[in-house]
């Protein structure tokens, strides 16, 4: 027999045996870990729908109910990233794949997107408070960086609003430091 037939031999033995292995004991683990994110997933976007089912058959006016949809797919959006990342990091190491420096690439990388989306993530920030404070909903008169108008929308990244001469006004929420809503004025 010639040698390299039979090292040809070893090594595709050696590899089935580890495949076999694989198939055996790590794939029932990945199964199972995918099964568990989409049974979260499922159940965060319950949960999330019934709040806003719940926020809806209440006395509250249409815009509040916006502003809950708008808090909800925050939290629906940030938990499902969560759980997907979470996930990963489980799949990874049973994939022979060491997640340690991946983790590490991902801080630093995580850093520089920081710095480069400050002003995005305060405008984030801010429309959360904002929406949580309810410092204004719809249809409000107010006048906030130096703009006066109705609010037509809110979302947690920018407010519009419709000046007296009709402009829409889109003014991001890291721009708002002081809110005069003169709706509410007594």
């Amino acid at each position: 027999m010639i040698p390299e037939a039979n090292s040809l031999r070893t090594l595709l033995r050696y590899w089935a045996d580890d495949a076999l292995t694989f198939l055996r004991h790590d794939v029932p683990k990945i199964v199972l870990v995918l099964v568990s994110a989409f049974v979260l997933i499922r159940l965060l976007r319950l949960v999330t729908r019934k709040v806003v089912s719940l926020q809806a058959r209440g006395s509250t006016p249409e815009n509040r109910v916006q502003e809950v949809r708008t808090l909800v797919s925050v939290v629906t959006n940030i938990g499902i990233s969560v759980i997907l990342f979470v996930a990963a990091l489980e799949i990874l190491p049973m994939l022979g794949l060491n997640v340690g420096p991946l983790l590490a690439s991902a801080g630093v990388a995580g850093l520089a997107i920081g710095f480069g989306a400050q002003t995005l993530v305060h405008d984030f920030i801010n429309g959360f408070f904002i929406l949580l404070d309810k410092q204004y909903e719809i249809g409000d008169n107010i006048q906030i960086a130096g703009v006066t108008g109705a609010v037509e929308e809110m979302t947690l990244r920018y407010t519009s609003l419709r000046g007296n001469d009709g402009t829409l006004h889109y003014v991001p929420n890291s721009q708002i430091t002081i809110v005069s809503n003169t709706t509410r004025a007594s």
